[in-house]
């Protein structure tokens, strides 16, 4: 079964479109953004506001404390799930995101690794914090040298997984990366979301300093305050690592205003690099009136 896909950079204007096709027929929204899995991460992540939750169905929104880690595995399997109950229930899922990697592993599963374990991350990220990833990836490196090459040494993220893995299983992730690969259960039809890159990047800058006048500040405050540490993958979340740098004394406002809207800018031409390379991707303007409709009559089609 195809699945409508809504893909994009960063601040394009993909969840308004998805929301207006949802407001149209019955249909329910499956986020497919690594930043809006997190608790209280709500401003600095451009999450859906009350409202709109109330007008359209979210999933996988809101729901990871930030202490946790959350992977594209976890996400495929979460997102297959949600898929399911929509269409149990008559209402046609709708996948919206830019998260390249998880929609990837959404349509083309990866091997069947085992799930995050909360007490091993935990203990390899005190080790972070004790003794440096420099020496954790000299350990990945005697314990699995071929996913350490795969790795680079400043990878926290693939670092901490290929050490997980061995923790938890004795194994090395890289003997895992030789089984078979799962089947997808669902298969995509893209829509690629894009403005030209002048007015993408006016977005992304103009939008960061509403997040800004809605309350990043505090929002980062209250969560230190709740005693997440500034070294949790979530808190390096671009936006809310320079309100912490800034917070810390590390630098002005106007400074972590500048850094995190250069960093969402790179971040959002990357996401571009990623979808043009998917196959059967068309490419849509959030301004084209047609566009809602041209959805609507795909999804006839399935």
């Amino acid at each position: 079964m195809k699945i409508i896909t809504i893909v994009g950079p960063t601040a394009a204007g993909k969840t308004a479109i998805a929301m207006k096709v949802a407001e149209k027929i019955p249909a329910a929204i499956i986020s497919a953004d690594s930043r809006q899995v997190y608790k209280y991460l709500d401003i600095g992540t451009a999450k859906p506001s009350p409202d709109d939750r109330k007008k359209v169905p979210f999933h996988l929104i809101d729901f990871v404390d930030p202490r946790d880690t959350y992977s594209s595995g976890q996400f495929a399997r979460d997102a297959e799930t949600k898929i399911s109950e929509v269409l149990t229930k008559n209402k046609i899922p709708i996948v919206c995101g830019g998260t390249g990697l998880y929609i990837r592993a959404l349509f083309n599963p990866f091997h069947n690794l085992p799930p995050s374990d909360k007490q091993i991350r935990n203990h390899l990220l005190k080790l972070v914090e004790k003794k440096g990833l420099e020496y954790l990836y000299q350990k990945l490196q005697k314990l699995d040298p071929d996913w350490a090459i795969r790795v680079n040494p400043k990878d926290r993220q693939r670092i901490l997984r290929g050490l997980e893995v061995y923790e938890m299983t004795g194994q090395p992730l890289t003997e895992f990366l030789k089984s078979t690969p799962q089947k997808a259960k669902f298969l995509p039809y893209y829509i690629g979301i894009n403005l030209p890159r002048p007015l993408l990047y006016h977005r992304i800058n103009q939008r960061f300093k509403k997040m800004i006048e809605d309350g990043l500040i505090e929002e980062t405050e209250s969560l230190l305050k709740k005693g997440f540490s500034p070294q949790l993958s979530a808190l390096r979340t671009i936006g809310y690592k320079e309100i912490i740098q800034y917070l810390q004394g590390e630098c002005s406002l106007q400074e972590a205003v500048a850094r995190a809207q250069q960093r969402t800018r790179n971040f959002a031409r990357r996401q571009i690099t990623w979808f043009k390379a998917v196959p059967g991707l068309e490419w849509y303007d959030p301004g084209d009136e047609n566009i809602v409709k041209v959805i609507i009559e795909k999804l006839k089609s399935f």
